[in-house]
């Protein structure tokens, strides 16, 4: 379980000095309210524009600490009809609401059109999914036969009836000569249906399996050396599990329970959503832990003569953890790289600052901000950043990346060394973070054209954004 609890004027000599009208609020609840928008009835702005726009005067980070949105909208109307917006993805109709997005400085405060939202909100709500069985193996050389590693929970395998250790000795009647022709034998259309030849202990028998669309997991667990490894490759909502990656990792240490040591494996982790990825470290964690302080843009409203205004305030809410979590007596070890992002980076912040677990790998991306991802007036999909990050004793790795203990970016020396200390149970954390920046937010604003597209997956999207991503309740 975590708990949030808002502090007011954490940062008051900073960040709370630049609010539009005052600096307080009374609300503790942490819900975003979104006032409608407030328009002029002689108004030729058009509704989706002035609502965007108000968005980003009351949730944008940077919105007014560094003056970046206009003060008036008119500024944004009509705008010129170009190519390249950036990121943001807009039909003829929305141009002027893509020009504006485009004028702030963060590359990852975005917009989508009604056109393009719904695209993009079911590929930030699930894991992606692909056409197959539902499961992996190893090629076993010398009897040219599969060994299963794994089954997808509600996979088309799953449903078959096929176990981890089963072994499959031919694919449509034919022995697989190699890993690759493997791979050949059991891909196909949505509906095709494959024979495969099971042996299970001394018994063998048919098992048909129509191929089928499946959620893939987010969460993979396998043995190096007897020290499991647990790898996240997100944090999503929706997955495999009806808990999203947090019921899958769940699942892992059920299965690896009574271990005393488990690696964390979260090298090309692009992030995903914030509740994700708290949960997960709370699970590590032990009660009155801190998991993360996030410095939040909010609004706030006074009246006047009848009038409500509203304005953009800064909170400061720090979650804590308000019961042990179920893995919190085991020693960890962490993997990371230098696209370990976001939500990746709370994980490894949270941990190796609570309980001093050490990590081997490069230097991580250094994302500390997060993006609210809201649905618009007329159904379009906002991106704003509106959050940055610090950990419990107040640093931040925002820009510069959070520092392994052990350096190396060959996979397979980080696994080597991860074993290691995950064997000894001794290395405590000496690292902290960076002091130069990774220079991935100067990267992502220069990225060509090509790469701003529409993203291909979820992994794609995600990478685009940075990762932390809230869906707040309004």
């Amino acid at each position: 379980m975590i708990s949030s609890g808002w502090i007011k004027g954490f940062f008051a000599g900073s960040l709370l000095a630049t609010c539009l009208v005052g600096c307080s609020s009374d609300d503790d609840s942490g819900t975003i309210v979104i006032p409608p928008p407030t328009r002029d009835d002689a108004s030729t702005v058009p509704m989706e524009l002035q609502y965007n726009y108000e968005l980003l005067a009351y949730l944008y980070f940077y919105a007014h600490l560094n003056k970046e949105i206009s003060e008036n909208v008119e500024d944004y109307y009509r705008a010129p009809i170009q190519e390249d917006y950036g990121y943001s993805m807009c039909t003829i109709d929305y141009t002027d609401v893509c020009y504006m997005y485009s004028r702030m400085s963060d590359p990852f405060t975005r917009y989508y059109d009604p056109y393009y939202a719904p695209y993009i909100l079911d590929m930030l709500e699930q894991s992606d999914q692909e056409v197959g069985i539902g499961a992996e193996y190893e090629f076993v050389e010398k009897s040219n036969t599969l060994v299963i590693t794994e089954v997808y929970s509600k996979s088309p395998a799953d449903k078959a009836g096929l176990a981890e250790g089963d072994t499959v000795i031919s694919i449509r009647g034919a022995s697989p000569t190699n890993e690759d022709a493997a791979q050949a034998l059991l891909s196909g259309k949505d509906g095709d249906e494959i024979a495969l030849g099971i042996k299970r202990g001394e018994d063998t028998s048919t098992v048909k399996i129509p191929l089928a669309t499946y959620a893939t997991p987010t969460v993979k667990l396998r043995y190096q050396d007897s020290i499991p490894v647990i790898r996240i490759t997100e944090f999503t909502p929706q997955t495999v599990s009806d808990s999203g990656t947090y019921g899958e990792f769940v699942q892992a240490l059920r299965k690896t329970e009574g271990a005393k040591s488990t690696i964390i494996d979260l090298r090309g982790n692009p992030g995903g959503d914030v509740d994700q990825c708290n949960a997960i470290s709370a699970e590590l964690l032990s009660k009155g832990d801190t998991i993360i302080i996030d410095v939040e843009t909010n609004v706030d409203s006074i009246l006047e003569k009848g009038q409500w205004t509203y304005f953009q305030i800064f909170d400061t809410v720090a979650y804590t953890v308000t019961v042990d979590g179920s893995g919190r007596d085991r020693y960890y070890v962490f993997l990371a790289d230098s696209m370990s992002a976001s939500c990746a980076e709370v994980m490894l912040s949270s941990i190796s600052v609570n309980k001093k677990s050490p990590i081997v790998g490069l230097t991580s991306y250094g994302k500390g901000i997060g993006q609210r991802v809201l649905v618009t007036i007329q159904n379009g999909l906002s991106l704003i950043t509106g959050l940055q990050s610090i950990d419990r004793e107040g640093n931040v790795y925002h820009k510069v990346g959070i520092v392994p203990d052990f350096e190396s970016g060959d996979p397979e020396e980080q696994m080597a060394k991860a074993v290691e200390w995950a064997k000894d149970g001794s290395m405590i954390r000496t690292a902290g973070y960076g002091t130069t920046s990774t220079g991935h937010f100067a990267k992502a604003r220069a990225m060509d054209k090509q790469e701003a597209g529409l993203p291909k997956n979820r992994q794609e999207l995600l990478r685009q954004l940075g990762g932390k991503i809230s869906f707040p309740k309004h």
